[in-house]
């Protein structure tokens, strides 16, 4: 039986930085907006700027996750959520510039709701219990196959 390499670290912490830095972004976002609702005009720029930034983010979360999928052994469960996230940042950027904000202010919650279950998600997972399972699928199918 031969032993696996050592999968790479660095895509899940590269990972879990820009899933960080998106969460703080998305977090940011709300209180921008609330400056400007407030009377301080010039945070409804920041909000866009943020927004921008916020998108960039995410897709380089999407390209990490990509990473950690590919070389890292992770599941494929963390490019489905940053490729949602994408989508949906698209569409909350559109219906921003368009003022719909009947539909643009609960699809910001969601990406704040979602950007930080998303974090946690990957800040819990555990690298050595995917590799560990992997391994012992493996090993049991390879005994399989030779009994």
């Amino acid at each position: 039986m031969s032993q696996s390499p050592a999968l790479p670290r660095w895509p899940l912490l590269t990972l879990r930085v820009t899933a960080a830095l998106v969460a703080l972004l998305a977090l940011a976002q709300p209180v921008l907006a609330g400056g400007f609702l407030q009377g301080y005009y010039p945070l409804l720029n920041a909000h866009l700027m943020a927004a921008m930034i916020l998108s960039t983010a995410v897709l380089l979360s999407l390209v990490a996750s990509v990473l950690v999928w590919r070389l890292g052994g992770g599941p494929t469960a963390f490019m489905l959520y940053y490729g949602i996230l994408l989508v949906l940042c698209v569409a909350q950027i559109t219906l921003g510039f368009d003022r719909v904000l009947l539909l643009h202010i609960p699809l910001g919650i969601a990406i704040f709701v979602m950007s930080e279950k998303f974090v946690t998600d990957i800040f819990r997972f555990k690298p050595s219990a995917a590799e560990t399972t992997s391994v012992s699928a493996a090993a049991k199918e390879t005994a399989e196959v030779e009994a």
